[in-house]
């Protein structure tokens, strides 16, 4: 939100800034004009270059003034300091005000102002009390102090400074009056300016707006609300600044019919063409979860309306709502309407239209988009790596972070967590070793390995890529500091990696370590971990723990987990009794992992009713048909196998795509297909397999 200090800057540069083109007609006239340079033009001009923020037409006129003699001048001098002071530089004027042998309260004045507007608030009070040795202070000169000490939040220094202007009779000033409401709210004492409030003879539209933004800036939201409804019986009409605080207060109280109010109010006032107003009203529905409102006030004045823009900042919260709400569709009527009306370039916009596609499983759009960036930063490149990891593209995303490592071509970025913790998930995803070690060791290198979540990463990745002699060196020597996520990390990898003994012992580590209790996460991997190796007592006996030690209602995921332990330890009966007498309802997930256990024993009846039930749960699944097939045929059941492949070749949305899977060598990724031969030694891959497949077969006979 804008505060009252700011208002002059804004309308300047957005509404009082002239055209550049006419200031070098301006700087002709002051060089070759007939008319005498005297002290009024001197000052003209000098106004003239601090309104436009021209210091080099300003240093033309300082030339012509210390040439004329009109540097003794004390109201050129004046003119002067302030040109410097409020085009930024500060220290010039500084040496212009220590050269000046008459100072007057306007001179003082301005330095004081040139420090506050660059936060120098230490030396506007250092000012002020070395003013006060030589000169009596104006209202002026005493607002820009209070406005320092407001933003210090200096409570004491405030009340210094109200005693100060009852005793020199400023006390009556309304710009003073206000000026101090400002600063008792700003520095935390919103007692002491609602006191002074209601003193006042008179409340103006100031007044309120510095009580209530100041309840805002110290978070009394409802305070705020309260008065502003006060404001408004007092027949006070709120403006521009007013609103503008009122609807930051809207959003922190998140309140519908306050909202629906406001907004109602905003309608009716004249402020509604403004453009700072629509921005924080799209932005206070949005923010809190009324993406609807949000986006139909977007359309009223950008789509429907005369073409008032909203801030790109605002549009890349609404596009992030889409991709928060999968609304595809207005995501892309959004990036039309940006495209229409030239907001490209834009990073920030390019980075949430990427997330929102990606979000919305189109990668191929997100990656469209990127390519066609004129500049990326590390967002842009962290946004695609993970849109490419999500979508299964694993080593694509491994390639694009080689690029984006060799500076992204023209775009200066470094990769930061973000960055490595998607890179290490698709190693994870691919179990490419190889590259793992070579994120690791750019990790060490980078400074970035004492992150736990980095660190938890690479045990897991470690995990996959079947290296538990590293993911242990990880886990034990290289983490100072663990956490839940790590304990867990390393149980899934023992789990996946077959070591039931070790993943039991680790859990019962956690456990008498006493810093963390086990979560959710914690029992899916190790009832995993013993479906994996056969421990089914083990496995109840954790399982029966969840809620009787530790108060924890075991979700669908557990229920699938004990039902793929008995699945794979071959009680398939038992497996479908057990998922009979959930508690809670029956999804796809356990009678997906009965048909996954039916496959490996042979037991078509039972497959059959799981796949039933699976048929009314995902009607549309690939999965659950080819795995049904798969039981036919070990039961040597043919022609049913045959029947359920035939459904699917028929149905064009059950077609399944040929799967394939990938092998990395001396770090390069080979992807295959069963019965390919489109390798180069494709003969020799064969021979060396056949050759593999004898020996087994003459060690099991």
């Amino acid at each position: 939100m804008y505060s009252i200090q700011w208002l002059p800057f804004i309308s300047s540069s957005s509404v009082d800034r002239p055209a550049p083109a006419k200031q070098p007609q301006l700087a002709y006239n002051y060089h070759h004009a007939r008319t005498p340079f005297d002290s009024f033009s001197a000052v003209r001009g000098l106004n003239s270059c601090t309104a436009n923020g021209d210091l080099r037409l300003g240093s033309c006129i300082h030339t012509n003034i210390i040439k004329s003699g009109l540097y003794t001048n004390v109201f050129v001098a004046n003119s002067l300091l302030d040109a410097y002071a409020k085009c930024g530089h500060i220290d010039d004027a500084a040496k212009l005000f220590d050269h000046m042998p008459d100072k007057t309260v306007v001179s003082w004045t301005s330095l004081m102002s040139g420090h506050c507007q660059r936060g120098a608030f230490d030396e506007v009070i250092s000012i002020f009390w070395r003013m006060l040795e030589t000169l009596q202070p104006n209202e002026y000169a005493l607002a820009v102090i209070l406005q320092a000490c407001a933003q210090k939040r200096d409570f004491k220094l405030v009340q210094v400074i109200h005693c100060y202007i009852i005793k020199t009779g400023f006390v009556m000033d309304a710009f003073l009056q206000n000026s101090l409401i400002d600063g008792y709210t700003k520095s935390g004492s919103l007692v002491a300016a609602e006191k002074l409030m209601k003193r006042l003879s008179c409340r103006n539209v100031v007044s309120w707006t510095s009580l209530i933004s100041g309840c805002v800036f110290n978070g009394r939201v409802e305070k705020a609300l309260r008065f502003f409804v006060e404001m408004q019986e007092d027949g006070v009409s709120p403006n521009v600044i007013t609103i503008l605080s009122i609807l930051q207060a809207c959003s922190l109280v998140n309140e519908r019919q306050v909202f629906q109010w406001v907004h109602g109010l905003v309608m009716k006032a004249k402020c509604r063409e403004n453009v700072f107003v629509i921005n924080s009203l799209v932005e206070m529905y949005s923010t809190n979860g009324y993406f609807k409102e949000a986006f139909q006030v977007f359309c009223e004045f950008c789509f429907e309306g005369d073409g008032k823009y909203v801030s790109a900042e605002t549009i890349a919260t609404l596009v992030q709502r889409c991709s928060h709400s999968k609304c595809l569709k207005l995501g892309e009527q959004i990036h039309g309407y940006l495209f229409k009306h030239g907001f490209f370039p834009c990073t920030i916009l390019e980075n949430s239209l990427i997330d929102m596609y990606s979000e919305n499983e189109r990668g191929d759009a997100a990656f469209q988009l990127f390519r066609k960036m004129s500049c990326r930063d590390i967002v842009s490149w962290n946004t695609m790596i993970s849109c490419l990891v999500k979508g299964g593209n694993s080593y694509q995303a491994l390639m694009l972070l080689s690029e984006a490592h060799g500076n992204g071509g023209s775009d200066m970025v470094y990769p930061d967590f973000v960055t490595i913790l998607a890179s290490i998930q698709a190693c994870s995803s691919l179990a490419s070793l190889q590259q793992g070690q070579v994120i690791h060791g750019y990790i060490t290198r980078a400074g970035l390995i004492c992150d736990t979540f980095v660190q938890n990463s690479l045990v897991d990745m470690y995990g996959k890529c079947g290296r538990l002699d590293l993911a242990e060196k990880v886990f034990f020597e290289e983490m100072p500091v663990r956490d839940l996520g790590s304990w867990n990390s390393l149980i899934a990898a023992y789990g996946i990696n077959g070591n039931g003994t070790s993943a039991l012992s680790t859990f019962q580590k956690l456990k008498n370590t006493g810093c963390y209790q086990p979560n959710a996460i914690t029992f899916t991997s190790i009832l995993s971990a013993c479906a994996h190796t056969g421990l089914v007592a083990e496995g109840f006996e954790i399982f029966k723990s969840m809620k009787e030690e530790y108060s924890l209602d075991p979700g669908i995921e557990h229920f699938a987990c004990m039902v793929d332990l008995l699945g794979r330890a071959g009680r398939l009966e038992e497996a479908e009794a057990f998922i009979h007498k959930m508690p809670i309802k029956q999804g796809p997930e356990v009678w997906g992992a009965l048909l996954n256990g039916c496959g490996l024993f042979g037991k078509p009846d039972i497959a059959e009713r799981a796949a039933k039930k699976l048929s009314c749960l995902e009607p549309k699944s690939k999965t659950w048909r080819v795995a049904l097939s798969n039981v036919y045929a070990r039961a040597n059941r043919w022609e049913d196998a045959a029947m359920v492949r035939a459904e699917m070749r028929s149905e064009e949305q059950l077609h399944k795509e040929g799967g394939w899977s990938s092998v990395e060598v001396r770090g390069e990724a080979f992807q295959f297909m069963v019965g390919d031969t489109m390798h180069p030694e494709a003969t020799m891959i064969y021979a060396v397999l056949n050759g593999i497949n004898e020996h087994i077969r003459d060690t099991t006979y």
